[in-house]
């Protein structure tokens, strides 16, 4: 009987799975955020309106808010107990109140002011809810200072002057179109494919062990692991400047600096995150405990690398976790190199991050173990 190769191309070969983590995965996975995300901005969000004055100014404003592209503003409630509910419930995703007398002192020019609450545990979504209601109430505002100076007899110029003295712009420093796209896409998939290394390498080093003995030397088990790991690498680094080269295409994404530094800390997290993998599957020495500490490691790393909420107001925990994934280093090389444009003395600092990880496959390679029998209840069929 001939026997079986043990590199990684036979791995490849003989595990469904593993080929489909490696090769075809990752770029389905991309597209399919690129085309989730592909409107740029979220439109339409569920908003909910009490309005407790029911005249024509209170209902020009709700029309001029409905007006917005962001909002949706089809949810009405007859008291703010009922709205309250419904957000807490997540039928909606703010709420809007109209006072009563909102259009008496529209009229009389006393300012009148609607109240507004959303859900912040959405984090993306109730901060651009805020940004919308802002802009919508700011503009609102103008035109009704503007028409109220035109029935007193102001010229156009000196309404607009006196109702409008100052028009805030806000443009993002490294996002001037708002692209949810451009800011999301390019952060969630360093922390999928995160996920999808760990995977491909534990089922890689789990398919090693189960077909013979890891030799007992330690210069000996590297040259093992290497000839069995080396073909994974590449390919799941392939894959990562694939998913560059997507960003570039599909989104208009162009880094401010040299990409090669992110050739290379792309290289770097493939290793680091391998590195873990073997430090957890030494620990654990079986498939699918190995894969589930995985999991629970790697589980929030969208969460904690600061991406969506500041790492500085995170408490110690969340900054501790943050630290010890990979992607949360790579995701400052990525931003210092693309938005920054960085020097080398910036992005030292995540690259010898990333670096660090590789430390503990040193101690890993001796605690594997030297076998893992193959249980058939965790066999997948082909």
């Amino acid at each position: 009987m001939k026997p079986i190769r043990l590199d990684g191309w036979q791995a490849l070969r003989c595990q469904p799975w593993l080929l489909a983590l490696a090769v075809w995965l990752p770029p389905l996975l991309t597209l399919m955020f690129i085309a989730l995300f592909a409107s740029g901005t979220p439109k339409s969000l569920p908003v909910g309106v009490v309005d407790l004055d029911h005249s024509t100014e209170s209902r020009a404003y709700l029309r001029h808010l409905d007006a917005s592209p962001a909002l949706a503003l089809y949810h009405p409630y007859p008291s703010a107990y009922e709205g309250s509910a419904a957000l807490q419930r997540g039928d909606i995703l703010a709420l809007v109140i109209v006072p009563p007398e909102f259009g008496r002192e529209l009229r009389l020019s006393i300012s009148p002011e609607s109240v507004a609450f959303y859900n912040s545990q959405y984090l993306l979504a109730g901060k651009f809810i805020a940004s919308a209601l802002t802009q919508a109430n700011f503009s609102f505002s103008a035109k009704a200072g503007v028409a109220l100076r035109l029935g007193r007899g102001y010229s156009l110029p000196d309404a607009i002057a006196a109702a409008a003295p100052v028009r805030p712009q806000i443009t993002a420093l490294y996002n001037a179109g708002m692209s949810y796209a451009l800011f999301l896409v390019t952060s969630i998939m360093p922390a999928l494919w995160q996920i999808l290394i760990v995977v491909a390498t534990v089922l890689t080093l789990s398919w090693r062990l189960e077909q013979a003995s890891l030799p007992a030397g330690f210069a000996a088990r590297s040259r093992a692991l290497w000839q069995l790991m080396a073909p994974l690498s590449l390919i799941l680094w392939l894959q990562g400047l694939i998913m560059l080269g997507m960003f570039s295409v599909f989104l208009g994404w162009r880094p401010e600096g040299n990409i090669l530094w992110l050739v290379a800390g792309m290289a770097l997290m493939v290793m680091a995150v391998q590195s873990m993998a073997t430090l957890i599957l030494s620990l654990v020495a079986n498939k699918v405990r190995a894969l589930s500490l995985c999991a629970a490691y790697l589980a929030p790393a969208f969460a904690f690398m600061g991406m969506t909420f500041p790492r500085g107001d995170m408490n110690m925990l969340a900054r501790w976790w943050g630290n010890l994934m990979p992607s949360t280093h790579y995701m400052e090389l990525q931003v210092a190199v693309a938005d920054h444009g960085a020097s080398l003395q910036t992005l030292a600092l995540p690259l010898a991050a990333l670096l660090v990880f590789l430390v503990p496959l040193a101690l890993a390679i001796p605690a594997l173990p030297q076998q893992m029998a193959i249980d058939p209840a965790e066999e997948v069929p082909s």
